[in-house]
């Protein structure tokens, strides 16, 4: 028997024929996903959109248009904060918040900490936004002291004093999704106004959560009974201003402080002397610190607040709150330079990007939370970012269950793909601001395969692409790889059967 029989009559020769087989199924497949997905994403109208998806476990790419076209990426600018503050912070990375006694004053020494007393976060955990205001009250009481005779001392000199970005909108300053950051930061840096009607004709009753005396109120409203309030912050003062008339008790429109440490250091003498702690003086901001770690041997610590990295990357990413993600944004530029700047947190993130190889021409960096205009990311750059993740099972475990999911509770993806296979599978950061809609993540397949995804779209004319990148979602989520043998999962990722 000659070679070429044997091989012919041999195993070798079957298996050889089923893997070219295979491969060229997969190739035809893969085609006919790229062709679909170009049906599906593809604007017919001048709406520009560049797109991105690759197979994580094979690093084939079934589909690309445009991708490494430097797009306006909106609040997908978060998904690239949230991975670089994991690869460069740490999953095991904490904020402290100093409590100390200096003389006659109480001090407090921020890091940055974006949460700190963050209404979802005190909800979830069945707690007041002052919760640690409750535990430091408590603390000053059981080492005696009754009274804070001097002042209170802010030191937020980790993050730089330029709250809000040049860049972002000048007429949405008093959005919530426009708070400011700083190295102190309390309720996402944002008051509420809550109204109670009083006497006919009378000015209603108006009170703030949280209580300070930072925010003052100019109140031209009338009780009623019709009830119609607006709620007014001007760009250069600390005053609100409500107009309108009020019939029943409400609470307002969330609304943004111009100074986070001053309301910091506000909410936190009114907390104390609610407690039975006068305060003999007022609050002052004052560099306290020598170093970053380094304290003056006449500052004594007596508590220290700290927060986990996970519930941070969770509010930023799941929920899009912006000052959060501007908060990584300014610890990496610590992480990097010693100080939160916008400039050096620019410089770490491209660092980041230099680290990773992703070409300078495919990304530019202004702000971390994506309201501004003039930052740049391609679906390459992106995708790139979600594989190098994917690499690392405690980085990607920590990326994807900080983002939003499909269909469920809360988050800012629980009104999208809620029906069907396609909910539970899709992780994703979404982003919206005007003209510029986009969709990043991760999708877990039906068949158990992970995917990584980026849908860009800027200049959006007609209609929402969101129908759009939600179907191309659906079909995504029944991807198989033709290699592999049929394998359910159930919506949470893991196997199903035996």
């Amino acid at each position: 028997m000659n070679l070429l029989r044997f091989v012919r009559n041999s195993g070798i020769f079957r298996l050889v024929a089923l893997c070219a087989v295979l491969s060229a199924t997969a190739r035809l497949q893969a085609a006919d996903v790229s062709s679909r997905l170009a049906e599906i994403l593809v604007p017919s109208n001048k709406t520009k959109f560049a797109g991105k998806v690759v197979a994580l476990r094979t690093g084939e790419v079934l589909f690309e248009h445009d991708a490494t076209t430097p797009m306006i990426p909106a609040s997908n600018q978060k998904l690239v904060v949230l991975a670089a503050a994991i690869d460069q912070l740490g999953g095991d990375y904490q904020y402290t918040t100093v409590l100390a006694i200096r003389d006659h004053d109480l001090v407090v020494i921020g890091s940055g900490d974006p949460v700190f007393g963050d209404e979802r976060l005190a909800e979830r955990d069945g707690v007041a936004i002052t919760r640690v205001f409750e535990t430091w009250a408590a603390r000053l009481k059981e080492l005696g002291i009754e009274q804070i005779p001097g002042d209170v001392i802010i030191d937020d000199s980790i993050f730089d004093r330029a709250f809000v970005h040049d860049s972002w909108p000048k007429n949405q300053y008093q959005k919530w999704y426009e708070a400011p950051i700083g190295g102190l930061n309390f309720n996402a840096n944002c008051v509420t106004a809550t109204v109670r009607p009083t006497k006919a004709g009378q000015p209603a009753r108006i009170g703030l959560i949280p209580p300070n005396k930072y925010v003052g109120i100019t109140n031209e409203t009338s009780s009623s009974d019709q009830s119609s309030v607006i709620v007014l912050r001007p760009r250069q003062s600390d005053d609100l201003i409500l107009r309108g008339k009020v019939n029943a008790y409400g609470e307002l429109a969330p609304v943004t402080v111009r100074d986070p440490g001053l309301f910091f250091g506000a909410a936190l003498k009114e907390h104390l002397v609610g407690a039975g702690i006068p305060v003999g003086g007022s609050v002052k901001r004052e560099t306290v610190r020598i170093k970053q770690s380094l304290l003056p041997t006449d500052v004594h610590i007596i508590a220290v607040h700290r927060q986990g990295l996970p519930d941070v990357l969770m509010r930023a990413g799941r929920d899009s709150l912006g000052m959060v993600a501007e908060g990584l944004f300014k610890t990496l530029g610590v992480k990097h330079a010693g100080q939160g700047t916008w400039s050096s947190a620019a410089s770490a993130l491209n660092a980041y990007f230099r680290k990773l190889d992703i070409p300078a021409k495919q990304v530019a960096v202004d702000d971390g939370s994506g309201l501004s205009r003039e930052n740049r990311l391609s679906p390459a750059a992106s995708v790139h970012i979600l594989q190098h993740m994917y690499s690392d099972p405690a980085k990607f475990n920590l990326l994807s269950g900080s983002l939003a999911v499909s269909g469920a509770d809360v988050g800012t993806l629980r009104k999208r793909m809620r029906s069907g296979s396609v909910k539970g599978r899709v992780f994703g950061k979404t982003g919206t601001i005007a003209g510029v809609r986009t969709l990043a993540g991760y999708i877990n397949t039906e068949s158990g395969d992970w995917l990584a995804f980026a849908f860009f779209y800027n200049n959006v004319t007609g209609k929402s692409p969101k129908p759009m990148m939600d179907d191309a979602c659906r079909y995504l989520v029944e991807w198989r790889d033709p290699s592999q043998p049929v394998m359910q999962t159930a919506n949470n990722g893991e196997p199903s059967g035996d």
